[in-house]
C-alpha cells in the first residue's frame, strides 16, 4: 500500500506543478486589460468589437442573449455552486467540496472587490435592452461562469460531458454580455482569466491530496 500512496501522491503533485503555467497566464491576461482600463480608459478593441456585435443584433438573438444573461445570473450560479459543494459532501469528498466552495465562492467575492477599486462605467455606446448601472469591470457573469466551469474541472470525472458544457456556457454568457452592450470585452476577458486563475491559485495552495485506497 505504501508505493501504490507513493505513485498516486507523485502523480498528483506533478498534475499540480503544471497547473502554475495556465494560472500564471491567466493572471498575465487579466492584469493586460486591467492595464489597459487603468492606463487608457478602455482596451483599443473595446468599441469597435461591441459596435460589430450590435450591427449584427436581431430579435432572436436578443432573446438568446437575455436567456444567457438570466441563467448566468449571480443567483443561478450561487445555487449551482452550493448544490455542487453539498452533493461532494454528502458523497464524502469533503477537501474536494471545501476547494469547490472557496474556488467559486471565492472568485464571487474578488468579483466584488475588484469592482470597488477599479470603478469602471459601463458601456454607453448605445441604448441596452437590458441595461446595469453597477460597475462594469470586470464582468461578473464571466466571471461567475468561467469560475464555476473550471472548478468542476477539478471535481468531475474526466469523460463527463460538463467537461465541454461548462467552459462553452461561460463563452455563450459573456458573449452575451457583450451583445447586450453592458460589458467591454476587456471586463469580459477580465472575468474569465481571473475567475480561472483565481480557482488554479486555490487547487495550488491546497497542495497534494492524500489519495483514498480501497
Amino acid at each position: 500500500m505504501g508505493w501504490r500512496t507513493n505513485l498516486l501522491l507523485m502523480a498528483d503533485a506533478s498534475f499540480r506543478r503544471r497547473l502554475w503555467l495556465p494560472a500564471g497566464l491567466a493572471w498575465g491576461v487579466f492584469g493586460s486589460m486591467a492595464a489597459l482600463v487603468a492606463r487608457f480608459g478602455q482596451a483599443p478593441f473595446d468599441d469597435p468589437l461591441l459596435l460589430a456585435l450590435h450591427r449584427h443584433a436581431t430579435p432572436a438573438l436578443d432573446g438568446l442573449a437575455i436567456f444567457f444573461t438570466i441563467v448566468g445570473n449571480t443567483g443561478p450560479m450561487l445555487a449551482a455552486g452550493v448544490l455542487t459543494t453539498a452533493a461532494l459532501a454528502r458523497a464524502g469528498r469533503r477537501r474536494a467540496a471545501w476547494l469547490f466552495a472557496a474556488g467559486v465562492g471565492g472568485s464571487m467575492l474578488l468579483t466584488q472587490a475588484i469592482k470597488f477599486f477599479v470603478t469602471r462605467p459601463r458601456p454607453a455606446l448605445w441604448v441596452s435592452i437590458r441595461p446595469e448601472h453597477t460597475f462594469s469591470f470586470p464582468s461578473g457573469h464571466a466571471m461567475d461562469t468561467a469560475a464555476l466551469a473550471t472548478a468542476l474541472f477539478f471535481v468531475l470525472p474526466r469523460h463527463h460531458r460538463l467537461w465541454a458544457l461548462a467552459p462553452l456556457f461561460a463563452l455563450a454568457v459573456g458573449a452575451a454580455r457583450m451583445y447586450l452592450g453592458v460589458h467591454y470585452p476587456s471586463d469580459v476577458l477580465a472575468g474569465w482569466s481571473s475567475a480561472v486563475g483565481w480557482v488554479l491559485l486555490v487547487q495550488l495552495a491546497a497542495g497534494p491530496a492524500e489519495p483514498e485506497l480501497g
